[in-house]
C-alpha cells in the first residue's frame, strides 16, 4: 500500500540529477557481473538520462528453450565509494529520490531494479548489490525528504561468478511473480485514462506472446508462462472499469471487487480475482502454466468481450489463436453442439422440478463464440454419483448452489444415429427448503421456510440475478448487506431466514470476531448440500461441538485445522472443496502448511511416502509448520519427519510400518497340526483343484505363518483360492471383509460354504465396530484398494491367534485415499508358505487376450505391437462403437463429461437400440432392453451395488413410473415380500421384479418417502472404468478420447482391458495410443521408499 503523498512523488520526478563519473564506471563493471549465457540482455545508457532511469535490461527465463525476453525490467545504477558497512549489511544514502518516485508513479507493468556498484573504479574490489523497488521499499521511503538511506543485506550481493548470477535470476523469477504493478489499485484511484493505460499495456504484451506461438522455438506453455504475469493487472483493471461504468469515478479495489459480486454478468471477475490470489507469489511448475492457461481463456474472452461491449475498448483481437487445443472429433461434435444451440426452439422447452448441482463445467469455443457444457449432479441425500445428466448452454451459471432448469431437446447425428442433446433454455437457483431449515438447526434458529413463502422465492431471485454466495453476502459492507437484505425482503411477508441473515451476519462474517464453530459455518454456506449440513450434525448418542450450535463433536479437527483436516462426513482438503476453504477461512494459514499439502499431493501422486526434503520445502519452513500444530494434530500423524534428508508424514509412516510389522510378525508363527489338515484337505479334493500354484497354497498355508498374501491378475483365481481356504478352515468362525459393496456381494456368491456364524461386511463397518467376536479366520479381498488407514485399524482390532488371508492386484486401480501397504507387502513378506502369487488366467481361454494383460501389467516393451497386431484389439473411434459384438457387452468410459463421457454414450448406445419406444420421467429416458446396473439404495438393501439388470418394461402416468427389470441374481417370493419390489418369477440365472418411482414433492420431509423418489440403477450401456472392476463380461469397448487420455494411468487401464472374458476393443487414435503406452514407461516408480521401510524394519537388503 503506498502512502506518500502523490505530490511529494511528483516533485522528486521533476528533479534531476547529473551522472557522475563513478555511475558511468558502475555501468560498465555491471554488464561485467550480469554475464549469463543469454539470460540478462543489457540495455544500459551510461550517458545522463531523464528522470534517472538508466535503461533496461530484458530477462529470459530458460534461453535454450526459447530467447523470448519474460520481462523487461528498469534500472537505476549508481557507483560510489561512500558507505556503511555493519554485519555485512550495506548502508547507502540514494541522493535523489527521482528514479523511486518513477516507478511508484509511472503507469508501468515493468518493475524496477536499484543496483549499487562499491568502489567501480577500484579493479578487484568491486562489489555489485541490488534492490527490488517494491511497495513494501517505496513505502519506507520518506518523500518529503531529498534523500534516503537504503540497507543492502549479504543475500542482495551479485558476486562475479557463474552461481551467483544463477542465484539472481532465480529471485528475477521470484520478483515476478509477485510484482503486479496494479497492487497499487489496493489503495490508489485511479482515473480512466490511467486503468486504460493499464490495459493497453497487458493488451500489448499479452498480444505480442500469443504472436509467439507461430515461432518453432516457442509452445502453448512457454506462451503462457509469458502470458501469466500480466493477468492479474488485466483482471484488477476489469474489475475498476466495471466499477466506473456503474458510475464511481475513481473507484478502489475492494469498492471494485464488491460491485462485481452483485452482478451475475461480472461475477466471473470475482472468480478468476480469486483464481490469481490462490497462485499469487508461486512461479507454477513446468508445464502447468498451459494448464492453468486454458482455465484462464475463458475469463480473457470474456474480459475482451465485456471491455468492448461495456466500453469500447477493443483488446485481445489475437485471442482466437491461443483456443485450448481440440481434435477434430471434438471440434465436430462441438460444432453440432453449437449449432443446435443457436437453433434452439425455446418455445418447447421443459422445466424441471428436480434440483441439481454443477459437478463439472467446460467451456467450448467454435469461431468467436463461447458454449458450455455442464454436467448436472441430482440434489438430495439419497442421489448418487450416477445421477447425473449433460447439457449445453451459452450462459455462464456461475453459483455453486443447486439449480431448476428450463431446456429444450434439440437433434444431432452421430455416425448416422440421431441423438437428443439438452439445451438450457433458463435456470435458476434453488436450494432445498429442507437444507436452509437442517442449516437453521446448527445455529439454533427457528425456521420452517418452504418453497411457497414469498421471502424464500425472493431469496432464490436475489441469488440467480447476482450468482453470489452467501458466504460473500454477508462479507460485503455493512451498508451494502443492509441495502440488499432490504432489497430482498421489500415485498415478503415473513422474515424466517432474514433473521438467520443478519445473524449470520453479525457472528460470522469475515470482520466478526472468530468464536468456535466459524470455520465450518462459513465453509457450509458455499453450497448448502443437504449431504454435507447432515454430515456435521450429531447422531442420536453424539455429543455436541460447543452449546452455540448443534455440530457434532467431530467437526473440531476441521475447525481447529481446516486446511489440513477433512470436514466430518466429507473430502475437503483436495480438488475444488480446498478452494472453498480458502474462500472460507482465508490464505492467512496457507504458506504455513504448504510443506505439509506439498508432500501430500507428492505422497498421492507417486505412492511413495519418503522424499527429498529439498523437493519439498526447507527446514525453517518444516520446522515452522511443526511448531504450530497442536498436541491432537501431533498425536493423530499430522507432524513432518526428517530423517537422513528425506521427509515424510507421520501418520503416513507410522501406519505403514506398523501393518508390514504386524505382518512380518504373524508370518513367522506356525500353527502345529496345520500341516496334516491341509494335506487330508488335499486327499479329499483331488482333482477338483487343477492349478498347482493353488494346491502348493493350500498345502502350506498356515503351517508356518498365520497369514496369507494372495497376489494375482484379474481371472487367475484369487476368489476361488479364499473359497479353497475357506472350505479347508471348516468349522472355524469365519470373517469375510472387502473395501466396496460390490466386491462383498461377489464373495457372498463366490463362497461356498462360509460356515455358521460367519458374517460379510465392508472393512470399514468393522473398524467401526467397538465390541467385536472372536474369529477364527479373517478373509480381506480386493486388498489393492484398501488404504493403509484403514487396515491399520484393522490389525489394532483383531487377536494375535487369528489367521488372515489377504488377496489383491496391485496392478488394477488401487484405493481412493492413500494405500501402499499391499504393494510393500509382496516385497517384504518373504516367508515362502505366506506369499503367493497365482499366474494362470481363468477368465479367458483367447491366448491373445492373456498375452497383453501379462504385458501391459509387466511394462513390457511389446504393448503397441500387441494391441496392433493380435487381435487386432485397436480401432479409431467411429461408428464401430455401436455395431454389438455379443449380448453381454460394456462401453467403458473414463469419466462422465464431453462428446465421449458416460452420459453421451450410453445416450447414443440407447438410441441406437429402435426395437423400442423411449419413456421419458422427469429428465432421463428409458426404454425396454436397456442394460442396467443398480447403484446402492437404503431403499433396495438387496439389490447390491453393481448388480446387473434389463429394463422389461415400463408403465407411467403424471405422478409414477413403474419398472419390471430381470436381475441378474436368484430371489424368491419371501425374499421380496416386505419390501419396496414385487415378485414376478424365476429364471435360471435371474429373478423378474417390479417396482414403482415417484416423482418428487418439492417440501417432503419424510425421508423414506423421498427415497422413493430417487432412480436405484443406471444405464449400463456404457459405464465407468472404476465402476466396472470387479465387473466382468464377453464384449468390452472401451472409449479413449483426446480429452481425458492424460487421466489413464497404467492401473486404470489395466483394469479396463482386463473386463473381457471374449472380446476387447479400443477405440482411440494412433497418437493417443502412443502417448499412454510410452506414458506407462514413465509411471514406473523408482521405489526409493521401499528401501527406506526396509532399512526401518531392520530387514536385510
Amino acid at each position: 500500500m503506498l502512502t506518500s503523498n502523490p505530490e511529494q512523488i511528483q516533485r522528486h520526478i521533476k528533479t534531476h540529477t547529473d551522472r557522475s563519473a563513478m555511475d558511468e564506471a558502475a555501468v560498465s563493471i555491471l554488464k561485467t557481473f550480469l554475464r549469463s549465457n543469454g539470460r540478462i540482455n543489457t540495455n544500459f545508457a551510461s550517458n545522463d538520462k531523464w528522470p534517472n532511469t538508466d535503461g533496461t535490461f530484458e530477462f529470459v527465463t530458460n534461453p535454450t528453450i526459447s530467447r523470448q525476453p519474460r520481462q523487461n525490467f528498469f534500472v537505476q545504477i549508481k557507483g560510489t565509494h561512500s558507505y556503511q558497512e555493519t554485519d555485512g549489511c550495506i548502508k547507502y544514502s540514494l541522493q535523489s529520490l527521482a528514479f523511486p518516485a518513477y516507478i511508484a508513479n509511472n503507469i508501468t507493468l515493468d518493475p524496477g531494479i536499484l543496483f549499487l556498484v562499491l568502489n567501480p573504479d577500484e579493479r578487484g574490489n568491486e562489489r555489485v548489490f541490488w534492490k527490488y523497488i517494491s511497495a513494501n521499499l517505496l513505502n519506507e521511503i520518506d518523500f518529503s525528504k531529498d534523500s534516503a538511506t537504503i540497507t543492502f543485506f549479504p543475500a542482495d550481493e551479485i558476486k562475479n561468478t557463474e552461481e551467483s548470477v544463477e542465484i539472481f535470476c532465480k529471485k528475477l523469477s521470484e520478483v515476478l511473480a509477485r510484482h503486479l504493478f496494479t497492487n497499487k489499485l489496493n489503495c490508489h484511484s485511479f482515473t480512466r485514462k490511467e486503468v486504460e493505460y493499464i490495459i493497453n499495456r497487458c493488451d500489448k504484451e499479452i498480444s505480442e506472446s500469443i504472436e509467439n506461438l507461430a515461432r518453432p522455438d516457442e509452445d502453448f506453455d512457454s506462451i503462457s508462462e509469458q502470458i501469466l504475469p500480466r493477468l492479474d493487472d488485466m483482471c484488477k483493471a476489469a474489475l475498476i472499469m466495471n466499477s466506473m461504468r456503474l458510475g464511481v469515478a475513481q473507484p478502489d479495489l475492494k469498492l471494485a471487487w464488491e460491485q462485481s459480486l452483485l452482478n451475475i454478468n461480472t461475477k466471473y471477475l470475482s472468480v478468476f480475482y480469486k483464481g490469481l490470489k490462490y497462485i499469487e507469489n508461486r512461479v507454477p511448475e513446468a508445464g502447468q502454466s498451459g494448464r492453468l492457461m486454458q482455465k484462464y481463456y475463458n475469463f480473457l474472452w470474456q474480459i475482451r468481450k465485456d471491455l468492448k461491449n461495456s466500453h469500447g475498448i477493443d483488446v485481445l483481437k489475437n485471442l482466437e489463436e491461443l483456443t485450448p487445443p481440440i481434435d477434430e472429433l471434438d471440434k465436430h461434435y462441438y460444432t453440432s453442439v453449437a449449432s443446435s444451440v443457436e437453433k434452439a426452439d425455446f418455445s418447447k422447452s421443459y422445466h424441471s422440478n428436480s434440483r441439481y448441482y454443477i459437478q463439472k463445467k467446460v467451456p467450448f469455443f467454435i469461431g468467436t463464440e463461447r458454449y458450455y457444457e455442464i454436467t448436472l449432479q441430482l440434489a438430495g441425500i439419497y442421489a448418487t454419483k450416477y445421477n447425473r445428466l449433460t447439457v449445453y448452454t451459452k450462459e455462464d451459471i456461475p453459483t455453486n448452489y443447486s439449480i431448476q432448469i428450463s431446456y429444450a431437446n434439440e437433434n444431432i447425428d452421430l455416425w448416422g444415429v440421431e441423438s437428443k442433446i439438452k439445451i438450457i433454455s433458463d435456470w435458476m437457483v434453488s436450494i432445498s427448503p429442507t437444507s436452509l431449515n437442517k442449516f437453521a438447526k446448527i445455529l439454533r434458529l427457528p425456521c420452517s421456510l418452504n418453497s411457497r413463502y414469498g421471502e424464500y422465492q425472493a431469496l432464490m431471485s436475489f441469488l440467480t440475478n447476482t450468482g453470489i454466495n452467501l458466504l460473500d453476502f454477508i462479507d460485503l459492507s455493512q451498508n451494502k448487506f443492509d441495502s440488499m437484505i432490504e432489497r430482498i425482503y421489500a415485498k415478503s411477508k415473513t422474515t424466517l431466514f432474514k433473521d438467520i441473515l443478519v445473524h449470520l451476519k453479525q457472528m460470522y462474517s469475515e470482520s466478526a470476531e472468530y468464536t468456535t464453530g466459524k470455520n465450518v459455518i462459513r465453509y457450509l454456506l458455499q453450497n448448502l448440500k443437504e449431504e454435507t449440513i447432515e454430515g456435521v450434525l450429531p447422531n442420536a448418542f453424539g455429543k455436541c461441538m460447543n452449546g452455540n450450535l448443534y455440530l457434532a463433536s467431530g467437526c473440531y479437527p476441521f475447525e481447529n485445522s481446516p486446511l489440513l483436516s477433512d470436514i466430518l462426513g466429507g473430502k475437503t482438503t483436495e480438488g475444488h472443496n480446498f478452494r472453498h476453504i480458502l474462500n472460507a477461512v482465508g490464505y492467512d494459514g496457507l504458506e504455513e502448511v504448504r510443506p505439509y499439502l506439498t508432500l501430500k499431493n507428492a505422497i498421492k501422486q507417486t505412492g511413495e511416502i519418503y522424499f527429498e526434503q529439498a523437493a519439498i520445502s526447507s527446514s525453517d519452513a518444516i520446522d515452522k509448520y511443526n511448531a504450530q500444530l497442536d498436541l491432537w494434530e501431533r498425536r493423530n500423524g499430522y507432524s513432518i519427519s526428517v530423517d537422513n534428508g528425506f521427509v515424510s508424514i507421520d501418520a503416513y509412516e507410522k501406519n505403514t510400518l506398523f501393518i508390514l510389522r504386524t505382518l512380518i510378525e504373524l508370518s513367522h508363527i506356525g500353527n502345529s497340526g496345520q500341516k496334516e489338515l491341509n494335506n487330508r484337505f488335499l486327499r479329499d479334493n483331488a482333482g477338483v483343484i487343477e492349478d498347482s500354484l493353488k494346491i502348493e497354497a493350500i498345502r502350506t498355508a498356515f503351517v508356518n505363518s498365520r497369514v496369507l498374501l494372495i497376489y494375482g491378475a484379474a481371472g487367475t483365481g484369487k476368489t476361488t483360492l479364499i473359497n479353497y481356504i475357506s472350505n479347508l478352515m471348516s468349522g472355524r468362525k469365519k470373517l469375510f471383509l472387502t473395501k466396496t459393496h460390490t466386491a462383498k456381494q461377489n464373495l457372498i456368491r463366490r463362497i461356498d460354504n462360509p460356515g455358521t456364524g460367519s458374517e460379510f461386511v465392508s472393512i470399514d463397518s468393522f473398524n467401526r465396530k467397538v465390541n467385536l467376536p472372536d474369529y477364527d479366520v479373517i478373509f480381506v479381498d480386493e486388498c489393492s484398494t484398501i488404504d493403509n488407514r484403514s487396515m491399520a485399524t484393522f490389525f489394532s482390532k483383531i487377536r494375535s491367534d487369528t489367521f488372515i488371508v489377504l488377496a489383491g492386484d496391485i496392478h488394477q486401480i488401487e484405493s481412493i485415499e492413500f494405500g501402499n501397504w499391499f504393494r510393500y507387502a509382496k516385497d517384504i513378506i518373504c516367508v515362502p508358505s505366506a506369499n503367493v502369487e497365482l499366474l494362470s488366467t481363468w477368465r479367458t481361454d483367447d491366448q491373445n487376450l492373456i498375452n497383453l494383460w501379462d504385458e501391459v501389467r509387466n511394462h513390457g516393451d511389446l504393448i503397441t505391437e500387441k494391441l496392433a497386431i493380435d487381435g487386432p484389439f485397436s480401432e479409431e473411434i467411429g461408428p464401430g462403437i455401436f455395431d454389438k459384438a455379443d449380448e453381454d457387452e460394456v462401453v467403458l468410459c473414463l469419466n462422465y463429461d464431453g462428446k465421449f463421457g458416460l452420459n453421451n454414450m450410453n445416450t447414443y448406445l440407447q438410441n441406437a437400440n429402435t426395437s423400442s419406444k423411449a419413456v421419458s420421467w422427469q429428465e432421463w429416458t428409458y426404454k425396454i432392453g436397456d442394460p442396467i446396473l443398480f447403484n446402492e439404495s437404503q431403499r433396495f438393501s438387496l439389490l447390491y451395488n453393481n448388480l446387473k439388470g434389463k429394463i422389461v418394461d415400463i408403465e407411467k402416468n403424471d405422478d409414477m413410473i413403474r419398472f419390471t427389470i430381470d436381475v441378474a441374481m436368484l430371489l424368491t417370493e419371501n425374499d421380496c415380500r416386505h419390501t419396496d419390489m414385487e415378485y414376478i418369477e424365476s429364471f435360471e440365472e435371474s429373478t423378474r421384479i417390479r417396482f414403482c418411482i415417484y416423482s418428487n414433492k418439492d417440501d417432503e420431509t419424510d425421508e423414506s418417502i423421498r427415497a422413493k423418489c430417487i432412480i436405484p440403477f443406471q444405464l449400463a450401456y456404457a459405464v465407468s472404468i472404476h465402476k466396472a472392476q470387479g465387473l466382468e463380461y464377453n464384449s468390452v469397448k472401451i472409449v479413449i478420447p483426446q480429452s481425458n487420455s492424460e487421466m489413464i494411468t497404467h492401473g486404470i487401464f489395466y483394469t479396463a482391458i482386463t473386463r473381457a472374458k471374449k472380446k476387447l476393443k479400443i477405440y482411440w487414435s494412433k497418437q493417443i495410443m502412443q502417448d499412454i503406452v510410452s506414458g506407462f514407461a514413465k509411471e514406473v516408480s523408482i521405489h526409493k521408499s521401499i528401501e527406506i521401510v526396509k532399512k526401518k524394519l531392520n530387514l536385510d537388503m
